[in-house]
C-alpha cells in the first residue's frame, strides 16, 4: 500500500505512526516542513532513509496549500493519514477535496477544540467554524493517542470508524537506574501554564529542601513566552542546599539531551492541569477529551511517573504510576523511595511491565482494522 502521513507540529506523535506503517509491501511518504524534518531525522537516524521525504515551504500560505495539492496528487495514497491539523482547517478541507484517497484519518488531538466550536459574529472565527465542520465531514476516520479518549470522541463521530495509535511506541530499551541521592525526577515539556501546573513543582522544592530530601528536578521543557521566562527566573533564583532545580534557556530542547535526561530519571513528575482552555474559550479535559503527551514519554523509556488524582490515564499504566492528593503527600512517597532500593525496584519493573503494552507488534493487533489489508 501507498501511505502517506503528514505532519508539521508534532513530530514525537508522529514518530510512532511512521513505524507502525513500516511494513513488508508499504511504501511511506511523510509530507512535513523543514524544521520537523530535522527533528524526524534525529529521532529515525539512518532509519530514515527508508522513507520517502517531501519537505513544504512555509513561507506562503497560498504556496504551502498548493505544494500539498500537488504532492497529495502525484502519491497516489491509499491512506492518507493526518496526525496534525491546528490551523487553517478551511484550506486543508478544500485540498482534501480536490483528492481522491481510500481513506483518510485523522489524529484529533483536542476533541472538543475541533468538534464543538460555535458560530461566532467575528468573521474570523465565522471562517475557523466553518472550517473545522467541512473538514469533518472529508475524514473517514479519527484516532485519538489514548484509548481514555475514545468513548468521549465516539460520542462525537457518530459512525465513523475510531482508532487509538498512542503517542509513543516501546522499543525494548531499557534504562534501569538504582536509587541513589539525589533523586532525579523530569518535569517534560514546554514551560506552559495552560497545561501544567509549575508553582507544584516549585512547593516540592521547597519542602524538599525544609525536610533534608536530596532532589534533583529537572524542568525538561523550552520556553515560548514571558510565563515560560518567568519560570526560568524563579528556578534560577531557587536557593537550596538539598534540592536543585535544573532548567533549560531555549525553545526546544535537542532530542539527544531529551532522551538523555529522561534515561537517566528515577520518575517522571506530570503536574497536569486537569480542565484547560487551550483551544480559544473551548474547555477541555485531560485524559478525556485531550491527552498529555508526558505520559508517553514514560512509555517510552520504561519510567514510572507521577500524576495528581484526578487525571484519568490508561489503565494499564496505574500501577506505575503514584498519584498525589497534595504535594505533601508527594514529598512523603519520595523521601520512602529514597530510602528503600527494593521499592524503587519494584517500581521500575512495574514500568517495565507497563510499557511492554505499547509495543509495535501489540499495537498493531488492537488496531487491525488500520494496519492489516
Amino acid at each position: 500500500m501507498n501511505i502517506t502521513i503528514f505532519e508539521k507540529e508534532h513530530f514525537e506523535g508522529a514518530f510512532p505512526v511512521i513505524k507502525l506503517f513500516d511494513m513488508p509491501g508499504n511504501n511511506i511518504t511523510v509530507i512535513t516542513s523543514g524544521e520537523t524534518h530535522k527533528r524526524f531525522i534525529d529521532l529515525f537516524g539512518k532509519d530514515a532513509d527508508k522513507f520517502k521525504w517531501v519537505i513544504l515551504t512555509t513561507t506562503g500560505k497560498i504556496s504551502f496549500f498548493y505544494s500539498l495539492y500537488i504532492n497529495l496528487k502525484k502519491e497516489k495514497t491509499d491512506i492518507l493519514y493526518i496526525n496534525t491539523i491546528s490551523d487553517n482547517h478551511w484550506l486543508y478541507s478544500f485540498v482534501l477535496s480536490l483528492v481522491r484517497f481510500k481513506r483518510v484519518v485523522l489524529t484529533v488531538h483536542d476533541i472538543n477544540c475541533l468538534f464543538e466550536s460555535r458560530p461566532s459574529w467575528n468573521l474570523r472565527n465565522q471562517i475557523i467554524h466553518k472550517g473545522k465542520k467541512s473538514l469533518v465531514k472529508k475524514i473517514d476516520e479519527f484516532n485519538v493517542v489514548s484509548d481514555t479518549m475514545i468513548p468521549y470522541l465516539q460520542t462525537k463521530i457518530k459512525d465513523k470508524k475510531s482508532h487509538n495509535i498512542p503517542g509513543a511506541v516501546f522499543e525494548n530499551r531499557t534504562y534501569f537506574q538504582n536509587i541513589s541521592t539525589p533523586l532525579k525526577i523530569v518535569i517534560p515539556g514546554s514551560l506552559d501554564k495552560k497545561r501544567r501546573k509549575y508553582e507544584e513543582v516549585f512547593e516540592l522544592a521547597s519542602i524538599a529542601e525544609k525536610e533534608q530530601l536530596p532532589l534533583q528536578l529537572v524542568l525538561l521543557g523550552g520556553l515560548s513566552d514571558d510565563y515560560g521566562e518567568y519560570i526560568i527566573q524563579k528556578a534560577g533564583g531557587f536557593q537550596s542546599v538539598y534540592c536543585k532545580i535544573f532548567f533549560y534557556r531555549t525553545t526546544i530542547v535537542g532530542q539527544e539531551e531529551f532522551d538523555q535526561q529522561v534515561e537517566t530519571a528515577h520518575f517522571i513528575f506530570i503536574p497536569s492541569v486537569v480542565n484547560t482552555k487551550i483551544c480559544g474559550n473551548i474547555p477541555e479535559t485531560y485524559g478525556v477529551s485531550k491527552s498529555s503527551g508526558n505520559i508517553f514519554d514514560a512509555i517510552k523509556h520504561a519510567k514510572p511517573f507521577i500524576v495528581p488524582t484526578k487525571l484519568t490515564i490508561p489503565s494499564n499504566l496505574e500501577t506505575s504510576c503514584f498519584k498525589y492528593e497534595n504535594i505533601s503527600d508527594l514529598a512523603d512517597f519520595l523521601k520512602k523511595i529514597a530510602s528503600s532500593p527494593v521499592d524503587y525496584a519494584k517500581w521500575q519493573t512495574l514500568a517495565l511491565d507497563n510499557s511492554k503494552n505499547y509495543t509495535i507488534e501489540k499495537i498493531r493487533e488492537r488496531n487491525g482494522s488500520l494496519f492489516n489489508r
